[in-house]
């Protein structure tokens, strides 16, 4: 039974709506849940690569006149590189051709560098697409951008299992790419922009929540289907269905308003009450400042004034290093000791509770040390794991166990970080530029996640120590820079470039 309220008398804000109709209610809660199933498979087909793309061991073939070594040889060994003098014909993979992309295409030595440069340019892509679909996501609207970015994802990822050549397989892969911040970011900002100020934490890093299980997911499915076409398949083709929720969501309320259609945004808290169980009574919205006009949402406000530039370079830094340690650590799990499935899922589980811990620190202890301290934790981590060898004698090192646990617990800390910069990011920069703001981040975002697969995999080649020990030391130093950013837990959400302009000057003041 709809609940009454009392009739407002002044205009209102969305801050000051949302408690009339449910900060978190009902549709909120239905919405959650749609957003979270829809993630699944953007999530699963990021990870992918750690299987797709796998390179497996090889070993001399039998009877062979020219390679002489017993047994077989992984990325780790010192004689990995020792069929690169031989003719292809003296040696061979220990996995079937249909295991992976490497198997299928014959990539080795010199050609291995097309496996990472197949991962590589879905994230460049990615870049290209987070400008592109957060420019259209602020002019036309966060629904407009998000539907056909989920269906165009899902079915890319569906034709690609088909791929006949090497090169349709990187086509397709970051044709993808462009799609994933459309797909993923608007899920973000728009479930942030319905909820109250209370419960957005808990709703954006949901989200993340949901993408740690797809990858968990990812793992133990991979365990069982070991060919890579048959598991993109199977990661990709139970997702049609999410095409049901669309006609479900809604298009954002804030943008509507800033956009100046405030009878549609009036017209969707009316639903959304109903669907709550309350009674909306008639309400005006205040009037859009007139800085919030689509003129006006330009990249170019993201840095100035000053102020703002530094901020957005922090986070700007935050993010490439972010996007670096989580994906580097992600698709280097098979070096914490060897044993790739475990390895990987241990890294990935780890996903579920420093979400969950994620969500509670945002709201006890604020968003800024709930990135800042974790961030550091995670670089502190990652050299650990550098100065601890998998090896020691030609035996498997003594100390592996204590690599293992470091390696995990960078994740851990990576991961925790990493979730609650979206809140705090989305938090800071205010509605009219927010979606520009996301999309400038999920650039930098994308830059580090691109960097990931080379700093993990092609500079062990030079020396073991270098890939975490880089992802080790860039987080420790930006941790640092984060001291710089304000806090925004339990402060009203910013809406106009005008509130943003305001909100310095109040810092400068109680900084004075």
């Amino acid at each position: 039974m709809a609940t009454p309220l009392d009739i407002p008398t002044e205009p209102l804000s969305i801050d000051d709506v949302l408690p009339l109709i449910g900060e978190f209610g009902k549709f909120q809660i239905l919405l959650e849940i749609a957003f979270c199933i829809m993630i699944f498979p953007g999530s699963m087909l990021i990870l992918i690569p750690y299987f797709a793309q796998h390179n497996p061991p090889w070993m001399c073939v039998a009877n062979s006149t020219v390679c002489h070594l017993n047994g077989t040889y992984d990325t780790q060994s010192k004689f990995y590189k020792e069929r690169c003098k031989m003719p292809r014909s003296e040696w061979q993979f220990t996995k079937p051709k249909e295991y992976s992309i490497m198997t299928q295409f014959d990539l080795y030595c010199e050609t291995e560098v097309y496996s990472y440069l197949a991962t590589s340019l879905v994230f460049v892509s990615w870049a290209v697409g987070a400008i592109v679909l957060g420019w259209t996501s602020d002019r036309y609207g966060r629904r407009l951008t998000l539907l056909p970015s989920m269906a165009i994802l899902v079915v890319l990822g569906f034709i690609t299992s088909f791929s006949p050549t090497l090169w349709f397989y990187i086509l397709t892969r970051s044709l993808m790419g462009f799609f994933l911040p459309g797909a993923r970011i608007q899920m973000f900002v728009l479930i942030s922009e319905f909820v109250g100020p209370k419960w957005r934490p808990f709703a954006g890093i949901s989200l993340w929540f949901s993408f740690a299980l797809s990858v968990v997911l990812l793992g133990v499915i991979a365990i069982f289907v070991q060919t890579w076409k048959i598991l993109m398949i199977v990661v990709t083709a139970p997702y049609f269905v999410t095409f049901l929720f669309f006609k479900f969501i809604p298009e954002s309320t804030r943008w509507l308003h800033v956009n100046g259609r405030t009878d549609e945004a009036v017209a969707i808290f009316r639903k959304i009450a109903k669907f709550n169980g309350k009674e909306l009574p008639d309400i005006t919205l205040k009037p859009v400042p007139m800085d919030c006009s689509p003129g006006l949402t330009h990249y170019l406000h993201l840095f100035k004034p000053k102020k703002v530039a530094i901020r957005s370079l922090i986070q700007g830094c935050a993010w490439v290093v972010g996007g670096l340690v989580f994906f580097g650590v992600s698709f280097g799990a098979d070096d914490f000791s060897g044993n790739m499935y475990r390895d990987y899922i241990l890294a990935s589980l780890v996903d579920l509770p420093a979400t969950t811990l994620a969500i509670y620190c945002c709201n006890k202890i604020g968003r800024k040390k709930t990135v800042l301290i974790p961030m550091f934790i995670s670089g502190i981590s990652c050299i650990a794991v550098s100065l601890i060898p998998v090896k020691a004698g030609g035996k498997t090192s003594d100390l592996i166990g204590l690599r293992v646990f470091f390696g995990v617990l960078g994740k851990f800390s990576i991961t925790m970080s990493f979730n609650s910069i979206y809140t705090w990011s989305a938090e800071l920069y205010p509605t009219v530029i927010r979606g520009a703001g996301m999309g400038y981040l999920q650039i930098a975002g994308r830059l580090g996640s691109a960097m990931a697969p080379w700093v993990a995999k092609s500079l062990a080649v030079f020396h073991v120590v270098l890939p975490f020990s880089i992802m080790g030391g860039s987080a420790v130093i930006c941790a640092i820079l984060l001291l710089w950013l304000p806090e925004t837990a339990d402060k009203k959400t910013l809406e106009s470039l005008g509130d943003q302009f305001k909100e310095n000057d109040n810092v400068k003041a109680s900084e004075s």
